[in-house]
């Protein structure tokens, strides 16, 4: 897969100052990850003697010792395609360092020393090692295919760790090698500040730390290495384990990197060593379905309690915009289906936060050529429900005369068809709200801006559009959580609308499920739109990702017609992107006032 690599971080069994059995229970793992295509390996802080030693990293012959099972293990594994980060005590004169070596190929092809020593009671570093010059420029190591920095325990707990000057220095990964301590409430700060070092950096932050068997003392090591990525956890070990232990991730470098191109912020570049190359000879990983998720926009967004969330920020920025326009009054166009119904939440919602009755919430139910009693009947009662007022107007006679007008056959159900009820439902929206001082609220999601599935100047237009970043897949499992926390009957409607086929009813006797068997799943579509829109992703390396997400849920022929037309569609659609209405970023957004600014006129979109 091209851009994916697997990385790991291991807690080996230690053996306190046996250096030869240290190394030989890491080369065990090395091999491990090696026949996982793991293409670099880190072990803990100090991992050749253990972090412990105390007053015996004065001894030369501790030293001695250190460095000779380093030669070793550097020896046993020069046959590995992998790098490995390893931690010893290192002399150098009368000093000796806290250093991470990194070894490929047989032989150690760079030094990193640790640059900030801890003062804490427990462990105070400063007696025994000198820390590295401040002035010392940080190192880089690249492979050819990625770039990775190292740094040690303390050094990410400091104002400015030197992973923040990698990282504009352009590297993918950094790996941390840590003796960190384990109490109570420990844990959950370091892997908050791996999370947050990830999230800072746009890159991938490894943590290896030591394990049980270093100390029975004053302090307890639980081994709890992790992998983050992005502001993610990848991989986690649990805490306490007896046995030797690997954890490896996936990433993916190339969505990284397109982060981090967006983000000119880390495009500085300061004055530093040369990187220093890497000969890593992995294989590429077999990926996991596991790895690539069928819901990455609920993977990035989908924190504790999002969907009230969605609420208070439509609310919040709806409010904003009739305060701003000296407006009182909404007016929504309610279909049944599950965009509006999410619309008339956030808007009723807006109208609680200003302290304004929700009668003053217009619910418009119009009736057209391909409207179901069911539909209507769910606009109806969900918006008495919600305790909007509720009007009906029939759009089928008006829609008829502009038919006959421009001379267009009735029983011709083509695009033009279509879009009369798309227009028609528009203008009685806007002409009512400006009957009675109102706003018009947006339906529209994310998805179907994306794919231009809205009608220009139609339901492409509104005077706010409140549900424009947010997929088509979210919309619907907000509403379903909503349902679980609502009462009767406001709980079996949304449920009800949540669970209903995805149709614009705009046809006569249409099939059911009208818009996906036009267009496809919806649910790859929003696949498809995270991967371009977060991740940069090609047109073949997304299809690649549908094939090993979704390999058991839709056959080969599926994901490829939904590619292809998710591909046309969104290029074709983007003159409609460029003139939207304001509306809050949930998500994602393709406002060119936000996230997405493309030409009309590119000629292809891969």
């Amino acid at each position: 897969m091209n851009g994916i690599i697997r990385i790991a971080v291991a807690t080996p069994r230690l053996a306190l100052g046996d250096t030869r059995a240290n190394a030989r229970e890491m080369e065990t793992l090395a091999r491990q990850a090696v026949a996982d295509d793991v293409a670099v390996v880190a072990f803990p802080e100090l991992s050749i003697t253990g972090y412990t030693c105390g007053d015996l990293f004065f001894r030369g012959d501790l030293l001695d010792a250190a460095r000779a099972a380093l030669i070793d293990f550097a020896t046993h594994i020069a046959d590995l395609p992998i790098a490995a980060i390893v931690g010893l005590p290192m002399a150098d004169g009368p000093a000796v360092y806290n250093a991470a070596t990194v070894i490929c190929g047989g032989r150690v092809i760079g030094t990193v020393r640790k640059r900030v020593l801890p003062t804490y009671a427990e462990y105070y570093e400063g007696r025994q090692f000198v820390p590295a010059p401040q002035d010392e420029p940080v190192q880089v190591f690249d492979t050819g295919s990625f770039r990775f920095g190292v740094e040690i325990c303390e050094d990410l707990w400091t104002p400015i760790p030197p992973s923040s000057l990698m990282a504009c220095r352009g590297v993918d990964a950094v790996f941390n090698i840590s003796a960190s301590t384990d109490f109570l409430g420990k844990s959950r700060h370091r892997r908050e500040m791996v999370r947050q070092q990830s999230a800072r950096l746009g890159c991938v932050y490894a943590m290896s730390c030591a394990g049980v068997g270093e100390s029975s003392a004053d302090a307890v090591f639980g081994g709890g290495s992790l992998i983050a990525a992005n502001g993610g956890i990848l991989s986690e070990m649990a805490l306490f384990g007896e046995d030797s232990r690997i954890i490896t991730a996936d990433v993916d470098l190339e969505a990284l990197r397109y982060r981090r191109r967006s983000d000119t912020s880390l495009a500085e570049r300061p004055p530093d060593r040369e990187p220093v190359r890497v000969s890593v000879t992995a294989k590429l990983p077999t990926v996991s379905p596991k790895t690539v998720s069928t819901t990455p926009f609920l993977d990035e967004y989908g924190e504790q309690g999002w969907h009230r969330k969605i609420l208070a920020i439509q609310a919040a920025a709806l409010a904003r915009r009739m305060e701003s326009a000296h407006i009182r009054k909404l007016t929504v166009g309610v279909s049944g289906g599950a965009d509006s119904a999410l619309a008339l939440l956030g808007a009723a919602s807006a109208l609680d936060r200003l302290g304004i009755a929700r009668d003053h919430l217009m619910a418009v139910v119009m009736p057209g050529f391909g409207s179901t009693p069911r539909t209507q009947n769910t606009a109806v009662a969900l918006s008495r429900a919600i305790g909007a007022s509720v009007r009906m107007v029939d759009i089928r006679e008006a829609c008829r005369r502009h038919l006959a007008d421009i001379g267009h056959p009735e029983n011709d159900h083509d695009i033009a068809y279509e879009n009369v009820q798309a227009r028609e439902r528009t203008q009685v929206l806007m002409d009512l709200a400006n009957m009675s001082d109102a706003l018009v609220v947006g339906t529209g999601d994310l998805s179907e801006i994306a794919l231009g599935w809205n009608t220009y100047n139609g339901d492409h237009m509104s005077m706010y559009q409140l549900n424009a970043s947010i997929p088509k897949t979210m919309v619907l499992a907000a509403l379903r959580l909503i349902a679980e926390e609502s009462d009767e009957p406001l709980r079996s409607l949304l449920a009800g609308i949540a669970a209903a086929p995805i149709t614009p009813e705009l046809v006569p006797d249409a099939a059911p499920n009208d818009s996906e068997a036009r267009l496809g799943p919806y649910g790859l579509h929003d696949f498809f739109l995270f991967h371009t829109i977060a991740n940069g992703a090609s047109a073949d390396k997304m299809l690649a990702l549908a094939r090993i997400a979704f390999r058991d849920v839709y056959p080969d022929e599926t994901l490829v017609r939904t590619h292809t037309v998710f591909l046309r569609r969104f290029r074709q659609a983007q003159y409609k992107r460029n003139c939207v209405p304001d509306g809050p970023k949930i998500t994602l957004s393709l406002s060119p006032r936000a996230d997405w600014r493309m030409p009309s006129d590119v000629s292809t979109f891969s």
